[in-house]
């Protein structure tokens, strides 16, 4: 079976041979009708397929002729459109001849199902003969095909019309964007001269491409010189530009080449963006990286960098080398007394004070917080000490912050290169351990270091050493401190507090490695190492069938800046099903003046968790109401430093009594520590502090000794 298929469109011709030639059709084909029609005269078929719309001769013309032809007449001729749909082209080819008149797309198997229908009513001679032959006269044939073709250029006017005004609408919509947008465009011909097509760039200077490759800042000339040459495309390069008033801007510009249908190089065209602000941005960021924000000085990380080089320029050159450690003498009072904005403007005052007096070549850089160090590079102690003194005389008069006079004074150390050591480490440790001898001495004050000062720093290191080994060889253990109301004699609290058996020096005083432990991340460790110790032994009380008090457990500075705190309480009161209410946070009042995130975190999930929280020395110059409010605390407690005093001092009498107002004002509880004799209790009963804790009442007991109490 011979199937001739006459369609324009390649796609759709070359799926109806697959089709058919797959259902052993025996199929040739053509573009249009009058191909078509050369070929059936030299050659029949069984069955013709037509699209309609078709270049030089449509289906109409095709099957008017197949028609009219007396050996051609006879063969089935089905149209299969996409173009002529409506009921009257149907009609119109039906008039022609047609056996079916079928409309794209058409599921492919139903498609063959008429094909086969066609077929066998053909093989049935069911297909009335005659059929080819159309009864309307040719005149009016003709006139018919020309109203239909008219039809459809009409239809396809409209069409172009509207395709048109969706052009015109998306260009206005494109240059609305383009206008808008913070990117501009440009073009270039073939000999790569610019011209803007819209927007511009502030600055915008260029008139040829080479322009861009003199002026780029994120490759080299010869390498965006290339890329041109080359017509290749470009993204994203750095160029900058400079303006009549000496401005600078800096632009990203991107390119792709433009080629004619013929491969000719005619131009560029690209897209460019102002990142002056983004450029500026990223450098502060840099800047930052390794400078303070508050003082414009080198940070930590810049200065041992600088520590290091400087170090090596001395060695090369066989010269002495000064570090100088500079720490303000009670900063932290100001700082907390009249705010963190009036403590910034005295450290940047007292940095400007500092580098007036040093030398151009020295470098000075802030560490942290009031910490400052310098390194004087070719320069002997002579020359360390005369500077020194002119800064601790700078010193003397006084800052003028907010409207107030501020007298600060300054400590610092001194170590030299290579005198001392040549270990860029070891050099800031000894003029630290320098610059804390000054302070030990009075402050306002230097120190320049010696050997005596490095027996200091091996006790501290041994020290620390020895408190990690405690802690994996459980030399540590927890002792609890009752705290008693003093109106019935009942035990309503105790605080747990940590201790260290050595197993040569036997009990060392706390007062000896807490310090240590505060300047290092073993503080976190031992935080931990009492929680768990604590919530442990509340439970073995508990399952004793002991009512247990409230426990309180001390958390330091440092931990409570730790984001692990928070999972440290979670984690270890659970696993010993200790409910929050039963343990009480004792943290310094100095430990809330942290603005850290973590602080902020941890303080939320202490108190919504159900934790008590206890201030602790509570009046030591720190205090404030915003921080109690802040924070709800539940109970603060008055510093042993003035319950010592109640006995002879009046000043702290005054002030216990107001600390015992104010927590009866804020629905506060209060704790009396330190309490070491019955006339220091008579006055905190009668004053209003009820609840008591000191020797006076019982030393700190070892968990087997505090279950006498427990008992009661």
């Amino acid at each position: 079976m011979k199937i001739l298929v006459v369609e324009d469109d390649e796609n759709s011709r070359k799926l109806l041979e697959t089709v058919l030639a797959a259902e052993d059709y025996q199929v040739i084909s053509f573009d249009n009708g009058f191909k078509a029609l050369e070929h059936l005269e030299a050659e029949s078929a069984d069955l013709i397929i037509s699209d309609i719309l078709m270049p030089e001769m449509d289906g109409y013309d095709l099957c008017k002729a197949v028609k009219q032809h007396h050996n051609l007449q006879k063969i089935p001729f089905v149209f299969y459109t996409a173009t002529y749909t409506s009921a009257q082209d149907e009609r119109f080819a039906m008039t022609l001849g047609a056996t079916r008149f079928l409309v794209k797309p058409m599921p492919i198997k139903e498609l063959l199902g008429v094909i086969a229908d066609v077929i066998k009513l053909e093989a049935s001679s069911k297909i009335a003969k005659g059929r080819g032959l159309y009864r309307t006269s040719p005149s009016k044939i003709d006139k018919l095909h020309a109203d239909r073709v008219r039809a459809k250029l009409d239809e396809k006017i409209v069409e172009l019309n509207e395709e048109k005004n969706k052009l015109i609408e998306n260009e206005a919509r494109i240059r609305d964007f383009a206008e808008a947008s913070a990117d501009w465009f440009w073009e270039s011909d073939k000999s790569l001269n610019i011209s803007v097509v819209s927007g511009g760039a502030t600055g915008f200077n260029f008139s040829n491409l080479t322009d861009f490759a003199n002026a780029c800042q994120s490759h080299t000339s010869n390498e965006m010189l290339k890329i041109l040459q080359a017509h290749k495309k470009f993204s994203d390069f750095i160029v900058h530009s400079t303006d009549k008033a000496g401005k600078i801007s800096y632009m990203r510009v991107s390119g792709k080449p433009v080629f004619t249908r013929g491969e000719v190089f005619i131009g560029y065209r690209g897209v460019g963006r102002d990142v002056t602000e983004v450029i500026a941005l990223n450098r502060r960021v840099e800047f930052l990286a390794s400078h303070d924000e508050l003082t414009g000085l080198p940070n930590r990380s810049l200065f041992r960098q600088r520590l290091e080089h400087s170090i090596s320029k001395a060695e090369r050159a066989g010269q002495q080398l000064l570090l100088l450690f500079f720490d303000l003498d009670h900063f932290k009072m100001i700082n907390d007394t009249l705010g963190h904005e009036a403590g910034d403007l005295l450290l940047v005052q007292a940095t400007k004070r500092i580098t007036e007096r040093a030398r151009a070549t020295d470098i000075l850089c802030r560490l942290g917080g009031d910490e400052f160090v310098m390194v004087m590079e070719s320069a002997s102690p002579q020359d360390g000490h005369r500077l020194v003194r002119e800064i601790i005389a700078a010193f003397a008069v006084p800052f003028e912050i907010q409207g107030q006079r501020v007298y600060t004074t300054v400590s610092i150390g001194v170590s030299v290169y290579p005198d001392d050591t040549t270990d860029p480490q070891t050099l800031l440790l000894y003029a630290d351990l320098a610059m804390y001898r000054a302070k030990q001495n009075g402050r306002n004050d230097f120190e320049f270091y010696t050997t005596g000062l490095n027996f200091i720093a091996h006790q501290w290191l041994e020290m620390e050493h020895g408190l990690r080994k405690a802690l994996k060889e459980d030399q540590l253990f927890v002792a609890y401190q009752p705290q008693v109301d003093n109106e019935n004699m009942q035990l309503v609290g105790m605080e747990a507090l940590l201790r260290w058996r050595h197993p040569e020096r036997g009990l060392i005083p706390p007062l000896e490695f807490i310090k240590i432990a505060e300047q290092s991340s073993l503080i976190n460790d031992i935080g931990e190492f009492i929680l768990e110790a604590s919530c442990k032994q509340i439970r073995e009380w508990l399952d004793a069938g002991f009512r247990v008090p409230r426990v309180s457990i001390n958390i330091s500075a440092r931990h409570l800046r730790s984001p692990n705190l928070s999972k440290a309480l979670m984690r270890i009161s659970e696993k010993y099903g200790i409910l929050p209410g039963m343990l009480c946070i004792e943290i310094t009042e100095h430990a809330l003046l942290e603005h850290a995130e973590d602080v902020k975190k941890n303080m939320s999930y202490i108190k919504e968790a159900g934790f008590h929280i206890s201030l602790d020395d509570f009046g030591m110059g720190h205090s404030s109401l915003l921080y109690l409010k802040r924070w709800a605390v539940d109970e603060v407690k008055i510093d042993q430093s003035f319950v010592e005093g109640l006995e002879n001092n009046e000043e702290d009498r005054v002030i216990v009594k107001a600390i015992v107002a104010l927590g009866d004002a804020l629905g506060l509880s209060l704790v009396g520590e330190g309490v070491e004799s019955q006339q220091q209790s008579d006055f905190l009963l009668a004053s209003g502090c009820k609840i008591m804790q000191g020797y006076f009442y019982s030393p700190p007991l070892l968990a087997s000794e505090i279950e006498t109490w427990l008992k009661k």
